[in-house]
């Protein structure tokens, strides 16, 4: 049977997003899928300066704190939505009488915050916009964002029933390792706190002074107190933001561990991204982590006793480190490892053609009663 064209409006909270999942689902699209109003964007740009994500940031925050007081989640009405067949909400509910689809990296992001999406008004709304008839398909990123579905709306098969799994996905990249001395350990992230840079700064401190052959590269915006604290060891280099193209280009090639505790996160993009390019993973079991690394690399327990972002826990300090040690001494498991992650994103977990496969279907399900 001669498939159709599908054409999607591809609706966003925000005027634009920042974020790779939908910058490769519309660079990369599924066989004989057009993102309306993606033709009009020259690329979408994920943010890779630590000024720009600050101003943004900021603004953000100050809607965010509005839209607390009313309740209200991430409802958009899409103005043109007579030029597709389907909406595609990322991270919100559509307010079009028209078939659309919603993805999310957990049942709250459909709001601006988590007291909005667990108050008692916006969680109504939510349930409301996602029982209707014109909402298709729900778009989980992982089996744990699905879970937080199912917390919040415990045997409601109205929603449930409309749940997908729909990962990350990126293009392999060639690599062109950039040759260097000893070993390179790198760490990546746009949130300090909430993905672990204390913690890394310390580990790295610690592990320069058993290891004096060992470089590392951490890159996020940080705080002037931790600069002037860690900047002072000649082993680690601490950088801004960088723009992704040059992430990709000079950074993951040069590097041989990808560090990384992601505490605070609902994903970590940057994790698939360093296996892409055959590097072994440090970083904890939070959510959806063991489903996401696999067999690429190491997934530390955080302590009963541990407290939050902010803390210096030893016991955490410590089996970070060990794990680090002991991909730092045996070159075979670094290849081992980084061998399965290139793998998951070749024709696995994160492959752009099993990614495209599933997406396919999904429209063309959720279109199947239109005509």
């Amino acid at each position: 049977m001669k498939k159709r064209k599908i054409r999607v409006y591809m609706q966003y909270p925000w005027i634009r997003p920042d974020s790779s999942y939908y910058k490769n689902i519309v660079e990369y699209p599924a066989d004989l899928v057009e993102y309306v109003n993606y033709k009009k964007q020259k690329k979408v740009e994920v943010i890779g300066s630590s000024k720009k994500f600050e101003i943004i940031r900021i603004i953000k925050n100050i809607i965010r704190k509005f839209l607390e007081i009313l309740r209200i989640p991430n409802l958009t009405y899409t103005v043109h939505a007579e030029k597709a067949d389907l909406i595609h909400c990322a991270h919100c509910l559509s307010l079009n009488r028209k078939p659309w689809v919603v993805d999310t990296e957990v049942y709250h992001r459909v709001a601006a915050t988590g007291k909005i999406a667990y108050s008692k008004l916006g969680k109504w709304i939510i349930k409301k916009m996602l029982e209707s008839p014109y909402c298709k398909k729900i778009i989980c990123w992982t089996e744990d964002c699905k879970k937080t579905f199912e917390e919040a709306f415990p045997g409601n098969k109205k929603i449930l029933d409309k749940i997908e799994i729909l990962h990350f996905a990126l293009p392999l990249p060639k690599i062109k390792k950039i040759k260097h001395k000893g070993l390179r350990i790198l760490f990546v992230a746009r949130w300090f706190d909430a993905k672990g840079g204390r913690q890394t700064l310390e580990v790295f401190d610690r592990l320069s002074k058993k290891y004096p052959q060992l470089e590392f590269w951490f890159i996020c915006p940080t705080p002037e107190k931790f600069k002037k604290k860690y900047g002072k060891n000649p082993k680690i280099k601490i950088m801004d933001l960088v723009p992704q193209e040059k992430l990709f280009r000079e950074i993951y090639p040069a590097c041989d561990i990808f560090f990384y505790p992601g505490f605070g996160d609902s994903y970590g993009f940057a994790v698939p991204e360093a296996m892409s390019f055959g590097l072994p993973i440090v970083t904890t079991n939070t959510f959806a982590k063991r489903e996401i690394v696999g067999k690429a690399g190491f997934l530390v327990e955080l302590p009963k006793d541990w407290k939050g972002y902010k803390d210096m826990n030893e016991k955490l300090l410590n089996d970070l480190m060990e794990k680090t040690e002991i991909l730092i001494k045996n070159k075979e498991l670094r290849k081992k490892m980084g061998e399965k992650g290139r793998k998951r994103v070749q024709n696995g977990l994160f492959s752009i053609k099993r990614r495209n496969e599933k997406l396919r279907r999904i429209y063309e399900e959720a279109l199947k009663d239109i005509g």
